[in-house]
């Protein structure tokens, strides 16, 4: 007990030393004036000593204050101090005195406390200056709650990614991983039945102990909890409770901050950490990175404080790197993987099996392996080498174990054949690995080398080498009593076959060579002459034959035989002939008769030769034939003059066969598509000058009709401009049939709400529906449903669909929507009540230029690149029709789930303040007259346009009449529209500019957008749609005044 109080009271001295020291650097930090707008403000909610603040303060410091010379400012509030609204507004008076005079480059807070108390006094000094708040819980409660300390009811919380207020804030997540850690303690401790948790008085603590109580409640409602609080009991008694615990009773540390007074002031303390381990009996659990270290803490769930780290600093990087880039950022770092010291872990006595497999421990000790690594090296090193030395002393065993043999016979010495004893060398697997030449004759000696030059030696040193076709060879006499070769010695140019017999002495072989020099050199020119003529027979693919008529055979590939007689000895012909009856069943019926006639008609002399095709029937399969082109003529005759043999050749000409069938079916195929050219020129005509003649006809008209026939002047433009929509959606057609047939139709994939586009299309659907007596509806069977999927492209089919059945439905309704078919795809379909399709036209409704009413406006194209579309999006398409009830189109689109994309409107802070008297002034940018003829024609009335010819004048005369609004086409002389616009916004920011293109695909739309436009709209130019997106940038831009 001695012990522990003289512990305590020297770490109660060196609080009290480092709080004065604190103090007086706060005092001196009070009254300096020369503080640097390159600095980084750090407040931070709690003591500097507390370990969850430094791992935040500590890498801002490393990086930015050492390294880049940036000042780095730290304010500590000492939250459990700060108890009324008098001390907080004394605080932020000191503050404000310290740093009011500054702009740092970015405010760090940590801790919610911090924010919640202070960002009002940031949004007034520091309005423009990005915050990073290093959060505890991802809400924050009513300032009263922080004050008090108390726990902030749900009905309180205020979540911070919802945060709408004028700071550039962002939330980096760093909260406590309270579940994941009591899930751990259950897991290493089964027999857990009571859970001690260590907090303080702060607020943030009140948060965790009621998160601890609804964990166990909801998931371990067996086990107790108790909670022990920083304040109510000393440490003194705390330790004396934690001493009383056993193994299933384990403790789980957050903080232990304590107020206390020295010489009349409030201190903070917090020295429970390094004592917990040397006390408790039970395992103690912590929610911060010092279980890392050895100090009877065992671990829990918390980043590493180098990834943390290096996270924060990531953020902090991004949002120095855009300060303002959006209002409210969250960054996440997802959940870690368990920490446990195994010195600790196993001191306490628990099971190091009981840790989950992604667990990751400190101070483990090391394996055996990697203790002794080193000698296992050395030792197989060893045993290596003692193995290569037995193997070495066993081959020299065995080389004086030969002897040699004695003299050969005078038969051998004088007969005219080269002879030859050879001993065979084994491997330690039995097989010939080389031979010791012992005996030779004396014309072995003439002709290729005398016993000086060879006995004794091996074959490896006389060739340098083995010769491995040899010992092969001498490998299969296991097998067989003797074997033959031919073997041509180069030296003296002679052929000789040998013939190779085991000897009487074990071990040994007899060797006779026979001179064959000149048989092999006719055999050698024979076998040239038939490889020449095999090879050009082979070459043009053709097969000899010879047909005896008296014995009714034929003999197949005349070649052959020479062949076999090389490789397997003589063949007799009847091994390669067949009979007449079997050459002519295996072809074709349909051709069989045929060639019979032809062949007939040579025999009996009435042609001198024939050349005929026909089909002959494969052996594996029946059903598949081969093309065969046979040449004839007669090769023999009888004295009598008759055919006796027919001499021949046949040559498969399936390939070309199959050719002239390609070609064929290419003609016909092209013809066909010369017919289908010629009715597109024709349908496209009749498409093109049907509405062209609606435009041309009632503009002349219209020309013509006073002002009084205001109603008809209305009708007139009514009926030109959706003759316009017919030929743009004429032109859309024949545009993506072309990217159809190139293969380069696009596709951008982004997250879609269905139901938010098909309630779109509904709205839109109506408007064009002008026949009262159809009803257009969505009928909608998912409350929610965003799938990754081309927006347009899905637009483009169920437009297209709906616009069909808007063709052929008189009365009733046309219903459209979608449900989930599967896990994996959504169900899409248009239903309509109108005439129905007949059954025999409905398999070629997706067909190019199919029109099932030739009097219905439409190319015929629509549902083909519906098709296409569909298919490249991995789904399927179809319909089912009956006649005179209805038609329902469909397809499917693969189902995955994402989440809804939030689009958030820019900021109006910087908005610029206009009269509501004011006229507000347009630029149009366009090199072409008639176009910024018909902008005029429709802007003029409301707004003062101004011109620029190109890019270049268009910046120029932008600085000088700074417009509200932009209208800037794309493809301009001297500079384009990209780079105009993106030197306008270095200029300002904020001018809205809207790009004008002859382009409307969805890759144009991303690269307009990703070049700074705030809009775009497409030729030919709609000026309903244009007065929209003007009024409506306008509206976001300026603020309107009396």
């Amino acid at each position: 007990m001695y012990t522990f109080i003289n512990k305590t009271t020297i770490l109660l001295l060196f609080i009290v030393l480092t709080q004065s020291i604190f103090l007086s650097y706060s005092h001196a930090q009070e009254t300096q004036h020369n503080l640097s707008n390159n600095s980084i403000l750090i407040i931070n909610s709690y003591t500097e000593s507390s370990q969850w603040s430094n791992e935040f303060i500590n890498p801002i410091y490393d990086q930015y204050g050492i390294n880049n010379q940036t000042d780095i400012y730290i304010e500590h509030m000492n939250m459990l101090t700060i108890d009324n609204e008098q001390v907080l507004d004394e605080y932020k008076k000191k503050l404000h005195q310290r740093y009011g005079n500054i702009t740092p480059k970015l405010i760090i807070l940590l801790g919610n406390s911090a924010w919640v108390l202070m960002n009002k006094e940031i949004e007034k000094d520091w309005k423009d200056v990005p915050v990073l708040l290093c959060a505890e819980k991802d809400y924050v409660g009513n300032p009263s709650t922080y004050l008090t300390k108390g726990f902030i009811p749900v009905s309180d919380r205020k979540a911070l990614k919802d945060y709408q207020g004028n700071i550039h804030l962002t939330v980096f997540d760093a909260h406590f991983y309270i579940k994941e850690t009591i899930e751990l303690m259950t897991t290493v401790i089964p027999q857990m039945n009571k859970l001690i948790f260590l907090s303080d008085k702060r607020c943030i603590s009140a948060q965790c102990r009621d998160q601890v109580d609804s964990i166990m409640e909801s998931n371990h409602p067996n086990i107790q909890v108790e909670h022990l609080i920083a304040g109510d009991l000393t440490n003194d008694e705390l330790i004396g409770y934690l001493k009383t615990l056993d193994s299933t009773t384990p403790v789980l540390y957050l903080s232990w901050f304590k107020k206390e007074y020295q010489q009349g002031n409030a201190i903070l303390t917090s020295s429970l950490s390094r004592l917990l381990g040397s006390y408790s009996k039970s395992p103690v659990f912590t929610l911060h990175s010092d279980a890392v270290a050895t100090n009877g803490l065992v671990g829990g769930f918390f980043w590493e404080k180098d990834v943390i780290q290096n996270y924060f600093l990531q953020t902090v990087k991004e949002t120095l790197a855009n300060p303002a880039s959006q209002k409210t950022r969250l960054v996440q770092m997802g959940t870690p993987a368990p920490v446990i010291n195994y010195v600790d872990f196993t001191n306490s006595g628990l099971n190091i099996k009981n840790c989950p497999s992604n667990t990751i421990f400190y101070a483990k000790p090391p394996t055996f392996l990697e203790q002794n690594y080193q000698m296992i090296l050395i030792f197989l090193f060893l045993i290596g080498c003692l193995y290569t030395w037995w193997n070495r002393r066993i081959a020299d065993e065995r080389g004086k174990k030969i002897n040699a043999l004695t003299g050969y016979s005078s038969l051998i010495k004088n007969m005219p054949i080269l002879y030859a004893k050879e001993e065979l060398i084994y491997d330690a697997n039995g097989q010939i690995v080389d031979f010791i030449y012992r005996e030779v004759n004396p014309i072995y000696e003439k002709h290729i080398a005398t016993k000086e030059q060879i006995i004794g030696k091996r074959q490896t040193d006389l060739k340098k080498c083995a010769n491995s076709e040899l010992i092969k060879l001498y490998n299969t006499l296991i097998h067989k009593k003797e074997f033959t070769f031919q073997y041509y010695y180069e030296k003296t140019q002679k052929y000789y076959t040998v013939i190779v017999v085991h000897s009487s002495q074990k071990d040994h072989l007899d060797i006779f060579c026979v001179d064959n020099t000149e048989l092999s050199m006719t055999q050698q020119m024979l076998h040239s002459a038939n490889h020449k003529l095999s090879a050009a027979l082979e070459v043009a693919d053709i097969t000899p034959w010879k047909w005896d008529l008296d014995k009714k055979v034929i003999l197949c590939d005349v070649n052959r035989p020479v062949e076999l007689i090389e490789s397997e000895g003589i063949v007799s012909e009847q091994q390669l002939s067949v009979s007449d009856s079997t050459y002519f069943s295996k072809i074709c019926k349909q051709d069989r008769e045929r060639i019979e006639n032809a062949y007939t008609k040579l025999i009996n002399g009435e042609v001198s030769k024939i050349k005929e095709e026909f089909r002959i029937i494969k052996k594996a399969d029946a059903t598949h034939y081969e093309w065969v082109e046979v040449q004839a003529t007669v090769d023999e005759k009888h004295k009598n003059g008759k055919a006796k043999t027919l001499v021949g050749s046949s040559l498969v000409i399936t390939q070309r066969k199959t050719m002239e069938e390609a070609l064929v079916k290419a003609k016909e195929k092209a013809e066909e598509s010369n017919k289908l050219k010629s009715a597109f020129l024709a349908n496209m005509s009749h498409e093109i000058r049907t509405p062209l003649n609606a435009i041309v006809g009632f503009s002349g008209i219209l020309a013509s009709t006073s002002e009084e026939e205001e109603q008809e002047r209305k009708e007139y433009v009514q009926i030109i401009e959706n003759n316009n929509n017919l030929l743009l959606q004429l032109i859309n057609d024949i545009l993506d049939i072309s990217k159809i047939e190139a293969g380069t139709l696009d596709f951008i994939y982004s997250s879609v709400d269905v139901n938010e586009l098909f309630f779109s299309i509904e709205d839109s659907s109506k408007l064009k529906n002008t026949n009262e007596n159809v009803r257009i509806f969505y009928n909608q069977q998912m409350p929610e449903c965003c799938i990754n999927t081309d927006k347009n492209r899905l637009t483009q089919v169920v437009t297209n669909m709906i616009n069909n059945a808007m063709k052929f439905t008189q009365e009733g309704s046309i219903e459209f929507g979608y449900y989930p078919k599967n896990k994996d795809f959504l169900y899409f379909y248009v239903t309509d009540t109108g005439c129905g399709i007949p059954e025999d036209k409905l398999y070629n409704v997706f067909g190019r230029f199919v029109k099932l009413n030739n009097f219905a406006q439409g190319t015929g194209l629509g549902l083909s690149i519906c098709e296409t579309i569909v298919k490249t999006m991995g789904g399927e398409i179809g319909v089912s029709s009956k006649l005179d009830e209805g038609t329902t189109f469909w397809f499917t689109l693969p189902y995955a789930q994402t989440s809804k994309i939030v689009h958030t409107t820019k900021d109006i802070e910087n908005a610029r303040l206009i009269s509501e008297k004011e006229k507000f002034v347009i630029m149009v940018a366009e090199d072409n007259e008639s176009n910024y003829k018909l902008f005029e024609s429709m802007l003029k009335k409301h707004y003062t346009l101004i011109h620029a010819w190109n890019g270049e004048e268009a910046v120029e005369l932008f600085k000088k009449q700074n417009p509200h609004l932009i209208l800037m086409d794309i493809n301009m002389p001297k500079m384009d529209g990209y780079e105009a616009a993106r030197l306008i916004h270095e200029i300002a920011p904020q001018t809205p500019i809207i790009a004008v293109t002859a382009f409307a695909y969805a890759e144009d739309e991303q690269r307009i957008i990703e070049n700074g436009f705030d809009a775009y709209i497409t030729k030919p130019i709609q000026p309903k749609k244009l007065q929209s997106k003007i009024v409506e940038l306008l509206k976001k831009r300026f603020l309107f005044t009396l």
